[in-house]
């Protein structure tokens, strides 16, 4: 068997095959770098625009804390001046002196709006009323600058170094950190308070401008209210002299009223002793001749006599009466007020007059319960049924009535003498009450004016109300009131 002779390679084609693998090699390598390369670069990208996207939001979170930090800032600052404001309120709200008032500002209140320096001046003469850290200087300045620019505050709420006039003020002071707020009130300056050099070295923000700017409103109105206390307690002095000045003057009055009242009293209670005694001599001449007891007179004077003795009976009626109004203006009356009948009274009295109704053609009505106990002194209430019966009986026409009533009315009695006679005008009424007065309805019909005061007087002394209705051409209502004797009152 023959053995085959190993093919031998060509050394040249060797060096170009192996060549060419290693330029494949290298091909494919240099692919494949590049496309690790290529990933690494879109990775890079997206880290890239992830880091930028990163700083940005960092940037806004930064932006956003600083942000909500001043907001707090800002909302602490606003709370602190609404505690500052709260609190002037409440430390002076009740405050009614001027001195008082600018006390509550103090150092700290300046503190808390921002400031190192308070300064408050008067309007008017521009007194020092409150400094806190202000040169000499510095006052003086401000006081040259009010000389000249004094009115400007009465439209200006705030005065600053950027406001109308605010730069010659900061020219003086050499500084623009400054407020001044006026304290006013209804177009009224009363006071300036200025604040200088900011606690924070910043420009003076709008937060210190508004609390300058109410405190000024709330001084200002405090110190209006001040004035208008002052005012009011002045009038009130002025007032109060002239009262007790008028005070004295009355009681003055009043007691020379009763110096002369008690003299007239013990003028009429004289005469009216004086004029008793020949009354009565006259009286009882006069009755002894009517009655012939000094022998016969003839028709025409035994009238004549008759018409005298009607009027002596007259004047004695009226000195009796005189005298009563004497002795109960004077006291000297005794009064004895004890419980009994009114209503038996009434009846008894009624019974009294009837003869004088009969005589006239009037009817008297009585309308009472059976029995009414009362607090009275029986002879002077008998006296004013009667004074008022008769007077409704001389004020009343032929042919017309006269009611004599009494109703309970809780704690009292009330009794009413009514008639239908001519009635008084209302403007009269207040003074029927008074002596010797006589309404003009009333002029032509006799009387001596004595009758109702006298009624008057005697329900003065039990201390109870008499009053009047009345219609003029339809009648008058006469009512007084007695206090029930009972200890429990009922109502009709």
């Amino acid at each position: 068997m023959a053995v085959s002779k190993p093919v031998m390679l060509d050394p040249v084609l060797f060096m170009a095959f192996l060549l060419f693998a290693i330029i494949i090699f290298l091909i494919l390598y240099l692919l494949n770098r590049m496309q690790t390369i290529t990933s690494l670069t879109q990775k890079t990208e997206y880290l890239s625009q992830t880091l930028e996207g990163l700083d940005h939001q960092a940037k806004l979170i930064v932006k956003g804390d600083m942000e909500l930090k001043l907001y707090q800032e800002e909302v602490e600052d606003k709370l602190n001046k609404l505690t500052l404001l709260k609190n002037l309120i409440l430390s002076s709200i009740n405050i009614l002196d001027r001195e008082d008032l600018f006390s509550q500002i103090s150092e700290k209140t300046i503190l808390d709006l921002g400031f190192k320096k308070g300064l408050i001046l008067n309007y008017e003469d521009l007194e020092n009323k409150l400094n806190l850290g202000f040169a000499p200087q510095e006052i003086d300045a401000v006081k040259k600058f009010l000389l000249v620019k004094k009115k400007i505050f009465s439209t200006t709420p705030l005065l600053c170094a950027d406001s109308e006039g605010g730069k010659i003020l900061a020219d003086a002071l050499k500084t623009k950190d400054f407020i001044v707020a006026p304290l006013k009130a209804r177009e009224t300056v009363h006071a300036l308070l200025i604040v200088a050099a900011p606690v924070l070295p910043a420009e003076i923000r709008p937060a210190e401008k508004s609390a300058l700017s109410i405190i000024g409103m709330y001084l200002g109105q405090c110190l209006d209210n001040i004035k208008m206390f002052e005012e009011l307690y002045m009038a009130k002095d002025d007032l109060e002299k002239k009262v007790k000045e008028r005070t004295n003057e009355l009681v003055k009055s009043l007691r020379d009223i009763e110096t002369i009242s008690k003299t007239k009293t013990d003028f009429i209670s004289s005469v009216s002793h004086e004029l008793r005694t020949p009354l009565t001599s006259v009286k009882g001449f006069s009755s002894l001749l009517i009655a012939e007891k000094f022998g016969q007179l003839p028709p025409e004077a035994k009238k004549r006599l008759e018409k005298i003795d009607e009027n002596v009976n007259k004047l004695v009626d009226m000195v009796n009466m005189l005298l009563d109004i004497a002795r109960i203006e004077s006291g000297k009356t005794e009064v004895k007020i004890a419980p009994a009948d009114i209503a038996k009274l009434m009846r008894d009295t009624s019974d009294f007059l009837t003869p004088q109704m009969q005589a006239k053609q009037i009817s008297l009505s009585l309308n009472a319960p059976e029995s009414i106990p009362v607090f009275m002194d029986k002879n002077l209430i008998e006296r004013v049924l009667i004074n008022l019966i008769n007077n409704a009986l001389k004020f009343t026409p032929l042919g017309g009535k006269i009611n004599l009533a009494c109703k309970i009315n809780g704690p009292h009695a009330i009794i009413s003498v009514a008639d239908t006679g001519c009635g008084i005008p209302k403007e009269d009424m207040p003074k029927l009450f008074q002596e010797f007065y006589r309404s003009r309805l009333t002029q032509n019909i006799q009387g001596t004016g004595l009758g109702l005061s006298l009624v008057k007087r005697i329900i003065d002394t039990h201390k109870e109300k008499i009053w009047i209705e009345s219609e003029v051409d339809k009648g008058t209502t006469f009512y007084f009131n007695l206090k029930l004797a009972e200890k429990e009152s009922r109502n009709v």
